[in-house]
């Protein structure tokens, strides 16, 4: 490197270090619209109330618990877009109680819970989806002067345009008239914790800022850090900006997840249905990786993210089990061709994902086991450790539901 231009790199970064620092230390408390751990129960400030029903129950009637949680996986959503559309294809796809998600699951989650009604929706996300319907580059000489490699600017626009008054107002409807719930997860960085959002809660808020919290938390729970910017959150929506927390990502702790199942009606089916947008097992690339600053760290994140996959996938089924649950997965499959990069959004690649996805779904791909990870020692589906966690009384049989 010449002298002038180390120069203007080292003026550049002492620049970046006199930038105007946080002053207010961020609160502690659990936002608005986010869920208490201790109780389950959403936080609210003089806002409209609504009935403490369990998370975990048979809010659809059908005589079933049914969950479905949505992983983290970055354009590799798409694939969890195609499973949506050929769950409903297969004729076997039931109502679903539950829905959460984690980053890209959170930005489907929504569809995912207002059925197959909106999956054409949930496919137009992918179908057309490029780099530039998700981020813009930073100039080089603002990068140390802004909190992300690159701005998430238009994949908010997307998800403003997408999140509509009526898509929340839908939302809300099934919260209110039978208790379903939609939660998506993001992580607080200043209390190192997940938060889970109740975006049920949110969409059935009078605030007239509802569609911005909501579109809020589902930015939150996909802002990987460092590549995008994190989402400043105030826990009192009534004085924004006084402090706010900083959240990222969901899937720096968790990339998917189920709410706790304590107390669940052991007299019920439960089925916990797991679409997982990434491959599972660790893949070699061929292609070396070169040494400079962004490509080491896209590949140290996508390491990292695999890794907490693989752990809160073993987390969400030893949960099921323990209650006596039914653990269903559909994964994407251990071929190097799909081993593309997660933060490059290629039409091509979506198109492929999305068929994948719809194909398999179709033909109900759908696994009762997880593969064993190297990186975990414990052996969680052994006979030994499962007799310990199942209830003494088994739960009854869910009935399957017949091909349309």
């Amino acid at each position: 490197m010449t002298r002038p231009r180390f120069s203007a790199v080292v003026a550049l970064f002492l620049l970046a270090a006199c930038t105007t620092p946080r002053t207010e230390v961020p609160s502690a408390y659990v936002p608005y619209g986010a869920m208490r751990l201790d109780s389950a129960q959403t936080v609210f400030f003089n806002d409209r109330p609504l009935p403490p029903d369990p998370i975990a129950a048979d809010h659809t009637g059908d005589g079933q618990i049914v969950i479905v949680a949505l992983s983290g996986g970055g354009s590799h959503g798409a694939f969890g877009a195609g499973v949506l559309n050929g769950w409903t294809e297969s004729g076997a796809r039931p109502p679903a109680d539950v829905v959460t998600g984690v980053s890209a699951g959170a930005l489907l989650a929504t569809y995912a819970f207002l059925g197959p009604a909106y999956d054409a929706k949930a496919e137009e996300i992918y179908a057309s989806i490029t780099n530039k319907r998700v981020y813009e580059r930073r100039d080089f000489i603002s990068i140390p002067f802004s909190p992300s490699f690159v701005s998430q600017k238009p994949l908010r626009d997307l998800m403003e345009s997408l999140m509509t008054d009526e898509v929340l107002d839908a939302v809300a409807k099934e919260r209110r008239d039978k208790g379903r719930r939609l939660l998506v997860a993001s992580t607080d960085l200043d209390n190192s914790r997940v938060v889970t959002w109740d975006l049920t809660a949110l969409a059935n808020s009078t605030r007239p800022d509802r569609r911005a919290r909501y579109v809020n938390a589902i930015m939150a729970s996909s802002a990987i850090p460092g590549f995008f910017e994190p989402v400043m959150i105030s826990p009192d929506p009534d004085t924004p900006g006084k402090n706010a927390q900083m959240h990222v990502d969901g899937s720096m702790s968790t990339s998917i997840f189920v709410p706790s199942l304590i107390g669940a009606d052991d007299k019920l089916p439960l089925k916990v249905y797991a679409v997982v947008n990434s491959q599972l097992l660790e893949e070699r690339s061929d292609k070396l990786l070169e040494p400079n600053t962004i490509d080491i760290l896209e590949a140290a994140v996508m390491k990292m993210m695999r890794t907490v996959l693989q752990r809160s996938l073993y987390d969400a089924y030893l949960a099921t089990m323990f209650v006596g649950g039914e653990f269903y997965m559909i994964g994407m499959p251990e071929d190097r061709e799909l081993a593309t990069n997660q933060l490059k959004f290629k039409p091509e690649v979506s198109a492929k994902l999305l068929g994948l996805g719809r194909s398999i779904a179709r033909g109900n791909g759908w696994k009762t086991e997880l593969p064993r990870f190297d990186s975990l020692v414990t052996q969680v589906q052994s006979n030994e450790l499962l007799k310990g966690l199942r209830p003494a009384r088994p739960r009854p049989a869910a009935a399957q539901p017949k091909p349309k």
